[in-house]
């Protein structure tokens, strides 16, 4: 799943422009995901791996900013994923966690890992409108809550973010086609003594809106998804352009069936 965030601007507390950098966050996330056909809850359960190799990170505020490049970060390990479906709509519910296995020294301004351990959840849901289910919209909510870092003390205030996409399918249900969009919020400001004064208080936020359109083809085996995101409104932020893709073989250690 590769990641391109062209940053175009540092935005201030109250949205206004603070520096224009040329900077560029590039990141690699190779992902193994499983669903089983075990049900907890009336639910199908699987879990998720995500090991992300980065080129470039910038860990951004106007406040604090870092920039980190090289090498492997921190792990995401989802044991839990929990899914229903009941008519046209579907459910989600996870549990994961980001271990800091990415190199990280805090006397250091580059580092590929966070030094942190985090807590995530997650809830959402997607409904189709019409009988056929061409018609659709989903909405993801994510809950990071943060431990704090090796070697400081500090930590990171917990975090708040919202996915949502409203889309239309085509070819015989391969191809998804819509708009996508995101809403970031911090919800408590960072605490502990290594906190910057300058940073003491911040609760950024970020918005993003853009195309969408993904293919899937079962007998292929094969996902391809294309999400450009433009952001505005960003406070005590970093704010420009988000480009992902993702790439998808379905089925690559199929369960055997005796």
């Amino acid at each position: 799943m590769p990641y391109v965030y062209d940053i175009g601007s540092f935005k201030g507390s109250n949205g206004n422009t603070i520096l224009k950098p040329d900077l560029t966050v590039v990141a690699h996330n190779v992902a193994y995901q499983m669903t089983t056909e075990k049900k907890i809850l009336g639910a199908t359960y699987g879990w998720a791996l995500i090991i992300p190799i980065v080129n470039t990170r910038v860990v951004a505020n106007v406040l604090n900013t870092t920039a980190q490049e090289g090498g492997v970060s921190d792990i995401y390990f989802a044991p839990v994923v929990l899914g229903w479906e009941k008519g046209k709509a579907t459910y989600l519910l996870n549990y994961g966690f980001y271990a800091p296995v990415g190199d990280f020294d805090p006397t250091k301004a580059l580092n590929p890992g966070l030094g942190f351990w985090e807590h995530q959840i997650q809830a959402g849901a997607g409904y189709s409108f019409d009988a056929r289910k061409l018609w659709n919209a989903s909405a993801l909510t994510t809950w990071e809550i943060n431990q704090s870092k090796s070697g400081l003390d500090l930590k990171p205030g917990p975090m708040f973010n919202l996915e949502y996409s409203l889309g239309h399918r085509f070819d015989q249900y391969k191809i998804n086609l819509g708009a996508a969009g995101a809403i970031y919020k911090k919800l408590s400001a960072d605490t502990g003594s290594d906190v910057s004064p300058l940073a003491a208080g911040v609760l950024d936020r970020a918005f993003g809106i853009g195309p969408e359109i993904k293919y899937t083809n079962p007998m292929k085996h094969l996902g391809l998804d294309f999400r450009y995101e433009y952001q505005f409104g960003d406070e005590s932020k970093t704010q420009g352009n988000v480009f992902a893709v993702g790439i998808t073989w379905l089925k690559i250690f199929p369960p055997s069936h005796k």
